[in-house]
């Protein structure tokens, strides 16, 4: 079974958490599944800006418990969300390539670049994306702080209209993400299905 979950966190609650970055949420998050220490990462996370609030969306395998945070929404997904063939789709990602010169995986800016990305992305995972439907965001560098080490994640937003042409690899980007950086709230796929089905 698989849960979506949404808690909303006013701002000045996450400072006093010390809740400062990705890392941080990470961390924070981890804390709302009883016995996972030790095992494999089975959620998705995103964290958004609503103004005074941060919206925490949370796709986990397990459903998350209440006393570390407080309330969430959780609705489970219906196996039937994913037997669609169009959608409309959203994703923060973590684009990135490896520069020629030394193969250091680098971060992506250019729009060329990113469109190229996301696409061979979709094509991986079982899906393309429809013609002019591609909204890049603006790529946006997010610093955490991991073991006193200063580290950088590029951001950019995703949305647009996709055809899913291969369902089985669909459901796996959609219950694993997409891209790197997964554990710092990158690469989870939001979707809505579309009437345009026939």
């Amino acid at each position: 079974m698989t849960f979506l979950s949404q808690l909303f966190i006013n701002k000045t609650d996450a400072a006093r958490r010390r809740i400062s970055d990705s890392y941080a949420w990470h961390q924070v998050i981890w804390k709302s599944f009883m016995n996972c220490d030790g095992k494999p990462r089975s959620f998705l996370f995103r964290i958004d800006d609503a103004g005074t609030r941060f919206r925490l969306l949370l796709l986990s395998k397990t459903k998350p418990s209440s006393d570390n945070f407080g309330n969430w929404q959780i609705k489970t997904v219906s196996p039937d969300f994913l037997g669609h063939q169009c959608y409309r789709f959203q994703i923060k990602a973590n684009p990135t390539m490896r520069r020629a010169s030394d193969r250091r995986r680098i971060g992506i800016y250019s729009e060329n670049k990113l469109r190229e990305w996301i696409e061979k992305k979709a094509e991986k995972n079982g899906f393309k994306i429809e013609p002019n439907s591609l909204i890049i965001g603006t790529p946006m560098d997010e610093v955490f702080v991991r073991n006193r080490t200063r580290g950088k994640h590029v951001s950019v937003d995703f949305q647009g209209a996709l055809n899913v042409f291969d369902l089985e690899v669909f459901r796996t980007a959609f219950e694993k993400g997409i891209g790197s950086a997964k554990s710092f709230g990158y690469g989870m796929l939001m979707l809505q299905p579309t009437n345009t089905e026939h």
